[in-house]
């Protein structure tokens, strides 16, 4: 069973309010909510939208509904104000209802049937085979796989697709370097992961590249601009690399196996970063598998006036048909493709294949014009995929000195940020528990880094550019991964500490009726909601201020002197330790669906 007890809740108490206004020949739509003012209450109805109906100020209406609602055996009591009526609820009988359903039901847990029937794709990651992924990607893969997760627990069945930029002149760049510099050294033989041994050689061709073109630029008074050089028969490194992609293009044994060698390195270091980052996926393609795929699509768009053909010879797209200004070539005069059409037929390929009700592109905020350009061809190519294809814009991860550049690198390595933070975690555990045993420590210090790092690139919206800061991403105190964790092995070892101390003892629900314990509740009713949101509107940040309210409630009634469990009277330590239960658990839940491991020590 998978319930929203909070929505359950308030559509129990708003059925006699509903019935009332029908008596009334009034739409029955009473929509109770927590109130935006604090102090008010727990639920609110706003009764100004009757006023009109029943000819009476919105106070006295509220006025009237008040023995309505009291009636219920949730509603303590109920008060008109400014035209609100304002609802105070018996926590005792409602924290009894939250506790049982957080300790049984999986709707707690932030699981749904919302989605249910509705199959979607979802691709994120999309890695380049010339260099290692970093943080930039550490985002993509985090916030693609928390999404993907996200519609599962709402009921949708999820297929996680990774298209790796496998080919082009960028790989040839490494395949150069390495042929120039590489003197036969392998992953085994410098000891070094195979994606960093080739992004080395991808940085090393761009300082040579940079070299050359300073020498150029000091023979000339009129240098071509650097990339105009790069595509001149001037450039040695150049002219070098595209020989290559067009010997690659021509299946020449030679490059080809130079290239399967290296992307094979690359591919066993991406995978090697994803498991460890808890990443995954149910398809892999190739772009090499895929380039050529569209340009049938194109002719055959052509021969139905999609398309047409420009004065250049290139076909192309009228963006009128889509309100924007312009046109957009989507094959070039002399039949090749440029980078539009192989989309094309890779989205018509990938529905062809799949057949899905939804299909999601996590790509970030600098291709929105692209993903809007695509959508709309495809959607006057296909009537069918109108409306199915989306695209998850997000923003750029910065650091503090600025944005990363991959071919200076000047980026920072996913792996050596994971390794940082795992340090950093491991040195501040050690200061803390000296005598707790290494690994212990070791193991702890993995899951808070890596708990860390998806918390903050998750805790942003998806559109938000923002600046990675790394000792706040493991902190302990604040809006972070390590806090929810924390929460979760706090509320762990007190359970260890009960035992079973309050085992055939009948609970005193009254006892969690504190303000602390209300507040416990009443963010434990609201996770699912949020979570449910988080996936709907493609925002984990949803989630994880859901999970950062449940701990920040849980550690307030943690502490207070007069919420205590263990040392309570009976009765109050069996409802107190059933609501830490309930919380726990709720806790893990939804730091699982984060990816976040729920530790029970720390």
């Amino acid at each position: 069973m998978a319930l929203d007890l909070f929505a359950h809740l308030t559509q129990s108490i708003a059925e006699p309010v509903n019935a009332w206004l029908r008596e009334h020949e009034a739409e029955p739509d009473a929509a109770l909510a927590p109130p935006t003012r604090k102090g008010t209450g727990d639920l609110t109805l706003a009764c100004h939208r009757y006023a009109r109906v029943f000819r009476k100020a919105p106070q006295m209406i509220a006025a009237d509904l008040i023995p309505v609602v009291t009636a219920h055996p949730l509603v303590q009591s109920a008060e008109a104000a400014a035209g609100f009526l304002n609802l105070r609820l018996d926590w005792a009988a409602v924290g009894q209802q939250t506790v049982e359903w957080a300790l049984t039901d999986d709707g707690a847990l932030g699981r749904s049937e919302t989605l249910a029937g509705q199959k979607m794709v979802v691709e994120y990651s999309s890695p380049n085979t010339n260099k290692p992924q970093h943080l930039g990607h550490c985002r993509n893969n985090i916030l693609g796989h928390t999404v993907s997760t996200l519609l599962e627990a709402a009921g949708a069945e999820v297929v996680r697709v990774n298209l790796i930029n496998d080919r082009g002149i960028h790989i040839c760049k490494s395949m150069v370097a390495y042929q120039r510099f590489g003197e036969g050294a392998t992953p085994e033989s410098t000891g070094k992961k195979g994606d960093h041994l080739v992004g080395e050689f991808y940085v090393r061709f761009d300082k040579a590249f940079n070299t050359e073109y300073g020498q150029y630029c000091e023979t000339t008074e009129t240098p071509l601009a650097k990339d105009d050089y790069f595509n001149s028969d001037q450039s040695d490194l150049g002219r070098t690399t595209r020989q290559m992609l067009l010997a690659w293009e021509a299946n020449d044994a030679d490059v080809r196996a130079l290239w399967q060698t290296m992307n094979g390195w690359c591919e066993t270091g991406f995978a090697a970063t994803y498991e460890r980052m808890g990443v995954r996926f149910d398809k892999l393609y190739r772009e090499s598998q895929t380039y050529l795929l569209g340009k049938d699509l194109v002719r055959e768009g052509h021969e139905r006036g999609v398309f047409h053909t420009a004065e250049n010879g290139a076909m192309v797209f009228d963006l009128e048909k889509i309100g924007l200004e312009g046109e957009k070539a989507v094959l070039r005069a002399d039949g090749t493709s440029v980078y539009v059409t192989q989309d094309l037929g890779t989205a018509l390929a990938r529905y062809e294949e799949l057949s899905f009700d939804d299909m999601i592109y996590v790509v970030g905020n600098e291709q929105d014009r692209h993903f809007l350009v695509l959508f709309g061809i495809l959607g006057e190519l296909r009537e069918v995929l109108k409306g199915k294809l989306h695209h998850l814009s997000y923003g750029m991860v910065e650091l503090p000195d600025g944005k990363m550049k991959s071919r200076e690198g000047t980026v920072v390595d996913a792996d050596d940020l994971m390794d940082e933070l795992r340090d950093a975690a491991a040195a501040a555990g050690r200061e803390r528990w000296p005598s707790l045993d290494p690994a212990a420590i070791d193991q702890r210090a993995e899951a808070i880094a890596l708990g860390g790092l998806k918390f903050f690139l998750l805790k942003y919206a998806p559109p938000t550019t923002f600046v990675f800061d790394r000792e706040r991403s493991i902190a302990l105190e604040g809006e972070t991964g390590a806090y929810c964790q924390y929460a979760h092995a706090r509320a762990s070892t007190m359970l260890r500490k009960l035992g079973d101390a309050d085992a055939g003892v009948s609970p005193d629900w009254g006892a969690i009726t504190s303000e602390q314990g209300v507040a416990v509740l009443a963010a434990m009713l609201r996770l699912p909601g949020e979570v449910r949101d988080a996936a709907l509107g493609r925002k984990p940040s949803l989630a994880t201020k859901a999970a950062f309210e449940l701990a920040k409630a849980f550690a307030a009634f943690y502490n207070h002197k007069e919420c205590r469990v263990i040392g309570a009277e009976p009765g109050a330590m069996a409802a107190r330790a059933q609501l830490v239960r309930g919380a726990r658990r709720m806790l893990a839940g939804v730091l699982g669906l984060l990816g976040i491991d729920a530790l029970e020590e720390m």
